[in-house]
């Protein structure tokens, strides 16, 4: 009995490990197995996304990358496509990928400081829009499936995103820092000329997934995101709009979220079931933040 063979992958296309086994005459079963472990092995998903922990007193700052932290979408290239940080496809113009190398890339789709609200639309369409795509860049900052820490991965980065010549397509600058005072002082001229903060990539560190300390997120605040779960009516000048957002954090808890809610989101709020993303300055013992406020709606990827 002749097994059933893969059926063809994205595009059409069969693997040539299906092409080699239709022209094998006699195909035992042990081989067969074995020659679909290998084109699985070929076709892998790329490794999961390095996620940021927060800077903290107490690090060697010596032993870290530094890049400025891009206020837009994080993307990941697969090889073959483009994806949210959560695995969701990213519709980009056929042209924007066009010529990618093979190999995964990770990095961020940004408009530019200030502008994430434009990122934000071009990346949610239904339909990709050139004109959204052309004011985007997409900014590489790591090669995931590269060898060596981050140290050894930077000029293979760098080396490929110039071979590709296309303007969208940017390596991020990295740098490194002597002292503390150095990257605090670093901080606090990015943030003033419009940079949401600044990122540390460890030296020596692989590109692994999950939460680490190879990769730490260095702002002046902190921020977070909730789900909206409900609208608190306003009184006094607020009376007949929303008063304040109900939004339920990651572990369940509660609270209100008015400060900084714009007119527009009082009159017409973002509705039940959005995700907010929202300011503070640290949290109370009950693990509430501490004089949070409202700071954008999130709507290119679902909450964690």
């Amino acid at each position: 009995m002749r097994p059933t063979l893969p059926g063809p992958l994205e595009g059409g296309h069969a693997p040539w490990c299906v092409f080699r086994m239709n022209r094998l005459p006699i195909l035992r079963w042990k081989l067969w197995i074995l020659i679909v472990l290998g084109c699985m092995a070929a076709h892998a998903a790329p490794p999961s996304p390095t996620l940021a922990r927060r800077y903290h007193t107490g690090i060697d700052v010596t032993a870290y990358w530094v890049s400025e932290k891009y206020d837009g979408v994080r993307a990941l290239w697969t090889g073959r496509q483009l994806l949210s940080r959560q695995g969701l496809p990213i519709r980009a113009p056929a042209w924007f990928t066009a010529g990618w190398p093979a190999e995964p890339l990770d990095g961020e789709l940004w408009a530019g400081r200030g502008r994430f609200d434009a990122a934000q639309a071009a990346v949610a369409a239904a339909a990709p829009d050139d004109a959204q795509w052309r004011a985007l860049r997409y900014m590489v900052f790591d090669l995931p499936a590269a060898p060596g820490g981050f140290g050894a991965r930077l000029p293979t980065l760098q080396h490929a995103v110039a071979a590709l010549g296309q303007p969208w397509v940017q390596a991020a600058p990295q740098w490194r820092v002597a002292t503390r005072a150095q990257l605090m002082g670093q901080l606090r001229e990015h943030e003033k000329a419009g940079a949401e903060g600044l990122m540390l990539r460890r030296d020596d560190a692989p590109y692994r997934g999950g939460r680490s300390e190879d990769l730490l997120k260095l702002k002046s605040f902190e921020d977070a995101e909730g789900l909206v779960v409900g609208h608190v009516p306003g009184r006094g000048k607020y009376a007949g709009q929303t008063g304040a957002l109900l939004v339920a954090m990651p572990g369940g808890r509660r609270f209100r979220l008015g400060s900084g809610l714009p007119d527009a989101l009082r009159r017409q709020p973002p509705p039940v079931g959005s995700v907010v993303t929202y300011r503070f300055n640290g949290t109370h013992a009950s693990g509430l933040p501490r004089f949070a406020r409202f700071w954008r709606v999130r709507a290119d990827e679902p909450l964690n």
